[in-house]
């Protein structure tokens, strides 16, 4: 893919070159957030890693009546919703609306999924940074999905840093979304690409999707969800049907055959995770 992002790569650099160099030291004031409901496992990680290039009261976590504890703790600000069901309408325009209020306070908003890592490669750079420089009013990363080869890898060890423990991972364009931004977002249900249809593609910064870092981990968090009440709408769009499955032989196909975006053409190829990216986190 170098050859298609190398005009994409050409453009940036001409920007940042010729851009006044009173962008080049105004600090911007920056925040993130996410949304969740009982993520034990995903939100600590999600926490662990933002907070290295965010004070606690720019990181924002929408609490959708969590249960488990798992909102408990500090280090960030908790800003309650209530909604009884998984509804993906629902959470894209609550998201939404908080993403704009953001934006009257704050120069840059990044939101992520709490199973979502949104980073510059290591040899670019770190993403407080990257942040810094920004002068565009959203950017795509490139998505990838770590995938746990249970054949060649134990099972994860939550204490130690996720990179150091697995070995592959797959590109997934469905996961390139629009997540960072200094402008509101208006974004279609999922958030994987905005409503009008455009994209700016950065190939130097990712989003490194978890959900399959650990195959069992992934497995408990989805019958979890299965258990949940759906909302008609988004069992009749088939919205997050990977999500519902009950029964592991289902679940195991999912875990390394499908990708979600098949109509895209994206499949799973699974590829060395490059070095330079261990103990990242």
């Amino acid at each position: 893919m170098e050859e298609f992002f190398a005009p994409w790569r050409e453009a940036r650099a001409i920007r940042y070159a010729n851009a006044p160099k009173r962008r080049r030291w105004r600090r911007r004031r920056a925040a993130v957030f996410t949304i969740t409901h009982n993520e034990p496992v995903f939100l600590p990680l999600w926490l662990q890693f933002y907070s290295r290039y965010f004070d606690p009261a720019d990181i924002y976590v929408l609490d959708n009546d969590t249960t488990d504890g798992s909102t408990d703790g500090d280090g960030f600000v908790r800003v309650p919703v209530e909604h009884d069901r998984v509804d993906i309408t629902w959470m894209t325009a609550t998201v939404s609306a908080f993403q704009h209020e953001l934006l009257e306070r704050y120069d840059v908003v990044l939101f992520t999924d709490t199973d979502e890592i949104v980073t510059p490669i290591p040899e670019w750079g770190e993403l407080g940074a990257y942040i810094q420089r920004l002068d565009e009013e959203f950017i795509n990363p490139l998505g990838y999905e770590i995938l746990h080869l249970r054949d060649r890898e134990p099972a994860l060890d939550l204490t130690l840093p996720v990179l150091d423990q697995r070995a592959y991972w797959f590109a997934n364009d469905g996961y390139s979304k629009p997540v960072l931004a200094t402008v509101p977002m208006t974004w279609v249900e999922g958030f994987h690409t905005s409503a009008d249809g455009r994209h700016n593609y950065d190939p130097d910064l990712r989003l490194i999707h978890l959900r399959r870092m650990d195959y069992d981990i992934c497995l408990a968090r989805q019958q979890q969800r299965a258990r949940r009440r759906w909302d008609a709408r988004d069992i009749e769009q088939g919205w997050g049907t990977y999500n519902q499955f009950l029964e592991e032989a289902e679940y195991e196909r999912w875990f390394y055959e499908e990708t979600g975006f098949e109509d895209a053409g994206i499949s799973i190829v699974c590829e060395p995770i490059p070095p330079s990216w261990r103990g990242l986190f």
